[in-house]
């Protein structure tokens, strides 16, 4: 696992580096004002005003400072050491050093590196296919949410991620549903927010984990879940051959009829 994880920092590394600039995270905007976050976690987590937050695999930071923004007091946690520089970067270009902070830790190893409880646990889009072991991710979830605090994740949901290509009116699957002990194994050139950009790193290993094997993980590490919902959009062009159009919302719609849930967002409580 750890030749795993060293490799994904790899090119997760490589990737915080350029992110920033590219068009898909939009940080002019972000400086401006805007909010990066989909309006479905605004609505569905709802007021964040005067709680204290922990956002896992944050990346380089814009959700996290966004939600800063809205009222809660967030630490931001990922293990990219050049996503977390950048994270602080921003953070001090916008102001919010009183109620953002920013930890460079693997999620496992979090419990070792960080001493409190939080009202609302927060993670989203393309977070659990890097991890190998959802029982103990949910394990985490629990250790640092307070009493009666909140848990949220919106996320690509699984059912998308078993095709290899879609094309025209002809889908073909790729990939497994249900999780394997064993990676599975791409080189990737460029990434989804810059697929032009070449990379030195471009190895990378992710892991399936189907909708059941999540819910049963945080089920089992303590929390009642309040609602699963599935939804027929995507917040990127998932499937850009396939024909995709993006509404006023952000959200990326297939232009024909492909009848898949692509997103899928959970909201779970941990008993008082």
């Amino acid at each position: 696992m750890d030749e795993y994880r060293e490799t994904n920092r790899r090119t997760w590394d490589e990737r915080a580096a350029g992110h920033p600039e590219t068009e898909f995270y939009d940080v002019a905007a972000f400086l401006a004002g805007e909010s990066s976050l989909m309006p479905l976690e605004r609505e569905e987590l709802g007021d964040v005003s005067g709680d204290s937050m922990l956002h896992l695999q944050c990346h380089f930071g814009l959700d996290s400072l966004s939600w800063a923004r809205a009222g809660a007091t967030v630490v931001g946690v990922d293990f990219s050491g050049a996503a977390i520089e950048r994270a602080r970067d921003l953070r001090d270009e916008v102001g919010l050093t009183d109620r953002a902070t920013f930890v460079e830790s693997d999620v496992y190893d979090l419990p070792d590196v960080l001493d409190r409880e939080f009202d609302v646990v927060f993670t989203s889009y393309g977070v659990l296919g890097w991890l190998p072991d959802v029982e103990a991710w949910a394990e985490v979830v629990a250790h640092f949410l307070a009493p009666g605090g909140t848990f949220y994740i919106a996320e690509i949901h699984p059912a998308g991620g078993m095709f290899d290509s879609v094309w025209g009116d002809t889908a073909e699957l790729g990939y497994p549903y249900f999780h394997e002990p064993e990676p599975l194994v791409f080189d990737v050139d460029g990434s989804y927010a810059a697929p032009e950009r070449h990379l030195e790193h471009t190895r990378q290993y992710e892991w399936p984990h189907g909708l059941g094997e999540i819910v049963t993980a945080l089920v089992d590490a303590g929390l009642h879940v309040e609602f699963l919902h599935e939804h027929p959009w995507c917040q990127f062009e998932i499937f850009p051959d396939f024909g995709m159009t993006a509404d006023e919302e952000g959200r990326w719609w297939p232009d024909a009829d492909l009848d898949l849930p692509l997103t899928s967002s959970l909201k779970a409580r941990l008993p008082a």
